[in-house]
């Protein structure tokens, strides 16, 4: 399923994450304003315990020395009946009757020793509550920490899961103990319980899953079943204190209480075990300096965590009698402060040195906006001395302006100052590949562009290895590639491979990861050993619009320093530019070879139309008009007048299979071998049958020509028709206009026998005033914008209608028609028309 976030931009992830975690913290600290300040639980110092045998009293013990109930006189033994004249019969009477009285006031406890009962007055201390601040200030730091990190780099997966881990031990730990009771209003009830048990339900999984991706990714991670298995477990040990609700705090035993209490502590105990796994056994030790600082918060806030449960669950009491206890508990606050200080000093999760100068612009920008309200006030003070009240606001109005006018390229010349002063590497590094890439776009030969993108990112950010790679469906995959194998460098053209996964994401990739990390990478494992082991740690991908035309692969800094989001994003700016350029370069290209190819069609054009006749033949009783109009430059239709003698004329009209240049070349042989055919053979089925044995080896498998010959004998009054699978010649004459059917097959379709078969001839004898219409399937195929053909009825209602004209007026009457019916409509096919009328 689709991350939700890897659609957003990163304005609109920091907006979320902004809001979760405010939204959170207003939770937690409406939570912390009832434990801390406004329901402080109220402190005897005293211990009281439910005896079965004695249901309206409680036995008093471990009265804590020097403490409130031993200077007022309780001892151990002794048995609780009352306070302030109220009778208790359970822990929670006791507590609801103290926590009404105020820190230093006195509660009346009627209590019995030795079978006398008295009354004493208990002085009343409030529970400073170390347990809850510990856990409350923990969950701070880690909210803290992680928004920092989502703000600085929020399209980064492992910063938003984060994120997530921060805002969620936050809510967890910050309701972790719950002060709400009748008297709180509905809304407040329902905000703090709904959100302490969806806490319980969603947290406690992240508790876990956080660390299986960091600092290492886990196997397990990508294991569906654990993870639901996980929201399994929360969700059952949630649905006990949902119940709550509805059967009261009776309704859970004290063991399960405890055992509810202890899990959330076991979750998050269990999530840094994990990482302190991942360090000894996963993380190379070349690579856990950054990680080693997170490691000892682990250890000591781990133990510390364990020291919680084992003191909660040994005397639940403790924090009343003994609280003292729970000091050590405070070491696990130094869990965060441990995780921000690594991702700070060592650049983990990539926003070192972002947040260090994010910083340095903050401390910079706050001083200018104090210079700057210092200028507006002393401005200020002096109008007011020269101008009188009216001008006064008026003109502190526009110096305001005029002030804030200038301060702003001020602002960002500083800026500008610190990158110069305290990063001067990278400053000049992005300076440079920002260059470069304004060059680029002006760049089109395709080798100098590549050439050169391998020459400056190898210059400017110091690196040995580096391949660019660009890809074209036409003419495959090209190379320019220094310390890289070529092998490496081809991208696999699938889904899986890893051009499908800079579709899928157009971002960049990252192959710094260590060899138990490559199996999340989802490629192949064969290319992605390859990457591996050509030394790449960061492909680039080279995107037109939504096409990716290449790739840029680079291999480790020779500093041995990591690659941050900066020079991803700057490699991506010049990814960008160079795709531009080489896109340019290639239009160059093609325009050029369309340019030579748009004059080789014009010659070809001219040639086959040289190949037509050039002029009507002359004979006596025949008025003859023919027309070809290539769908293409050049087309595959074919017609041809050749006189046999002063009164024998043979007119052929072909239709090759398809159109542009193939189809051309075949017109052209056609055309030879039908003269050279009508030189030797007497009827136009001998000569198809010739033409059909010479072109059938010769033709490829999809390919076949139709034709029509009519041999027109003025001397004998006759003309002879053969058609090989063409259109039915149309015969009009007098008021009667219809086709001449005819059998035939396509020549190239079949051998000699079935062919010369099918073959049939007919003779027509000639008469004043017939119209003979010859023509090719682009005229009754035409189509208008309806997507209707123009039709066999069409042609033949056209020419009935035109009959009494001229060959040529009939023939320009069809090629009107034709096209007024087609409108805008692009021709798809060649039209050819040979009109024949005798006189």
């Amino acid at each position: 399923m689709k991350n939700p976030f890897d659609s957003m931009s990163p304005r609109a992830i920091r907006a979320v994450y902004a809001i979760f975690a405010l939204a959170v913290l207003a939770v937690c600290l409406l939570n912390f304003s009832d434990i801390m300040v406004t329901k402080v639980r109220t402190n005897d110092q005293c211990e009281w315990q439910f005896v079965k045998e004695h249901t309206d009293r409680l036995y008093v013990t471990n009265i804590v020395s020097g403490g409130v109930a031993e200077r007022a006189g309780l001892r151990d033994g002794d048995w609780l009946l009352k306070i302030d004249g109220v009778g208790v019969m359970d822990v929670k009477d006791v507590n609801s009757l103290i926590n009404v009285h105020r820190a230093g006031e006195y509660a009346v406890y009627t209590i019995e020793r030795d079978r006398v009962r008295m009354d004493v007055r208990v002085e009343i201390i409030k529970l400073f509550d170390l347990r809850y601040l510990s856990q409350f200030l923990l969950g701070l730091g880690f909210l803290l920490v992680g928004f920092l990190v989502v703000i600085v780099k929020p399209e980064g997966s492992i910063q938003r899961k984060f994120g997530r881990y921060g805002i969620l031990t936050m809510l967890l730990f910050g309701l972790s103990n719950l002060q709400i009771d009748a008297h709180d209003p509905r809304w407040k009830f329902e905000l703090l319980f709904n959100s302490m048990v969806l806490a319980r339900v969603v947290a406690l999984p992240v508790f876990i899953t956080f660390f299986l991706h960091f600092p290492v990714r886990r196997r397990m991670a990508d294991r569906i079943w654990f993870v639901v298995l996980l929201y399994a477990l929360s969700t059952l040990l949630a649905t006990p204190v949902f119940l709550l609700r509805f059967f009261g705090e009776g309704f859970l035993s004290p063991p399960v209480r405890t055992t509810i209490g202890i899990s959330t502590y076991a979750f998050f105990i269990a999530g840094l075990a994990i990482f302190a796994h991942s360090y000894f056994r996963r993380v190379p030790v070349a690579e856990r300096a950054g990680l080693r600082h997170i490691l000892y918060a682990v250890i000591v806030g781990g133990a510390a965590f364990l020291y919680l449960v084992i003191l909660t669950a040994w005397r639940p009491i403790a924090v009343y009698i003994h609280p003292e206890l729970f000091l050590p508990v405070l070491l696990i606050v130094g869990i965060p402060p441990a995780f921000g200080y690594a991702i700070v000093r060592y650049r983990l999760m990539d926003v070192g040195i972002v947040l260090r100068r994010s910083l340095l612009y903050g401390v910079i920008t706050a001083a200018i906006a104090a210079m700057y309200l210092l200028i507006v006030y002393g401005v200020g003070t002096v109008i007011g001395a020269f101008a009188g009240p009216a001008d006064n606001h008026v003109l502190t109005v526009v110096a305001f302006i005029v002030i804030a006018l200038l301060f702003d390229p001020l602002k960002r010349r500083v800026q500008d100052w610190i990158d110069r002063v305290f990063y001067r590497e990278r400053y000049s590094a992005q300076h440079a590949l920002l260059e470069f890439s304004r060059e680029l776009p002006r760049m089109i030969d395709l080798d100098q562009i590549m050439t050169l993108i391998v020459e400056r990112i190898t210059a400017i950010m110091h690196i040995e290895k580096i391949a660019v790679v660009i890809c074209d469906e036409k003419t495959g995959c090209g190379v320019i590639r220094n310390n890289v194998p070529e092998d490496a460098c081809m991208m696999e053209k699938c889904d899986e491979g890893l051009a499908g996964l800079f579709t899928r994401t157009r971002a960049a990739q990252s192959f710094a990861l260590r060899a138990d990390e490559l199996d999340a990478l989802p490629i192949p494992g064969e290319e992605k050993r390859k990457l591996v082991a050509a030394g790449i740690v960061l492909s680039v991908p080279m995107f037109v619009q939504d096409t990716l035309i290449g790739v840029l692969h680079v291999g480790p800094k020779m500093s041995d320093k990591l690659y941050t989001q900066e020079d991803v994003d700057l490699l991506m700016i010049v990814a960008s530019q160079a795709a531009i350029a080489i896109e340019n370069a290639r239009l160059h290209l093609s325009e050029i070879e369309k340019q030579k190819m748009d004059h080789q069609l014009l010659l070809a054009r001219r040639i086959q139309e040289g190949l037509l006749p050039k002029e009507k033949p002359s004979m006596r009783g025949l008025d003859i008009s023919g027309v070809s109009i290539p769908a293409q430059s050049v087309g595959g239709d074919y017609f041809d007048f050749i006189p046999l003698s002063d009164e024998r004329l043979l007119i052929a009209v072909a239709d090759v299979s398809g159109k542009g240049m193939p189809a051309a070349l075949y017109m052209s042989k056609v055309q030879g071998m039908i003269q050279l055919a009508a030189q030797m053979y007497d009827s136009p089925k001998e000569i198809l049958s010739q033409v059909n044995r010479r072109m059938l080896s010769s033709l490829e498998k999809s390919a076949f020509i139709t034709m029509v010959l009519a041999l027109f004998d003025t001397r004998r009054g006759e003309v002879v028709l053969c058609r090989a699978g063409h259109t039915l010649p149309l015969l009009a004459r007098d008021s009667v206009a219809d086709y001449l059917p005819m059998s035939g097959i396509g020549i190239g379709l079949e051998k000699g026998m079935m062919f010369e078969r099918e073959l049939e001839e007919r003779v027509v004898p000639l008469e004043p005033g017939q119209v003979f219409v010859f023509y090719s399937d682009g005229v009754t195929e035409m189509m208008n914008p309806a997507r209707e053909e123009f039709g066999e009825q069409r042609l033949l209602d056209l020419v009935r209608g035109v009959r009494g004209d001229s060959a040529a007026t009939i023939e320009r009457a069809v090629i009107d028609s034709i096209q007024g019916f087609k409108g805008d409509v692009d021709q798809h096919d060649d039209v050819t028309l040979v009109v024949v009328k005798t006189v």
